[in-house]
């Protein structure tokens, strides 16, 4: 059977558990070496108006700063949005945005496959079923099946109102995925 890529995280109290260790963690000061690899996104709903939080894993790409996702939570992103990324024990302004070209996305993926080896699965929520490593066509499918995409983040120079406004976040709130 060939190779099948497919999304891959835990569900229910579990993730809710995780996600939760997550922010109180990467809210510190000094969150220690996971903070390398994972940020908190801090934005507000496109929608709802409400507030999130929301762990995820950082990557760079392509000279970009990147989440790789399949969360509902990236549809606030479409066409970008302002927030908030907490990152290596420091907040600051960014801008996020959804990256809406399925190719870019399977590349994009598939360039982080390769990079993280036997890492890979876990730091970016995925599971390959079947024999073989996947290739492009195999991310090409997953983003299509599966919602697999990215997010680019891009620092944005803070201001005084900026820098102050996003510090009410709910930490503890659960979000949508």
């Amino acid at each position: 059977m060939s190779p099948v890529v497919v999304r891959d995280l835990p569900d229910g109290p579990e993730r809710a558990a995780g996600d939760a260790r997550m922010r109180e963690l990467l809210s510190g000061p000094a969150p220690g070496p996971v903070a390398e690899r994972l940020a908190l996104l801090h934005f507000t709903g496109r929608r709802s108006g409400r507030p999130y939080t929301v762990p995820a894993g950082v990557h760079s790409l392509g000279g970009a700063l990147v989440v790789a996702t399949g969360s509902g939570w990236r549809h606030n992103f479409a066409g970008g949005m302002e927030g908030w990324l907490t990152w290596r024990g420091q907040r600051r302004t960014v801008r996020f945005a959804l990256v809406d070209d399925a190719e870019r996305t399977a590349r994009g993926y598939l360039e982080l496959y390769r990079r993280y080896g036997e890492a890979a699965p876990r730091r970016l929520g995925i599971a390959v079923r079947g024999e073989g490593a996947p290739g492009l066509d195999e991310f090409r499918e997953a983003v299509i099946r599966h919602g697999l995409c990215l997010v680019e983040v891009v620092h944005l120079p803070a201001s005084d109102s900026a820098s102050t406004s996003g510090t009410s976040h709910a930490a503890n709130e659960r979000t949508p995925r």
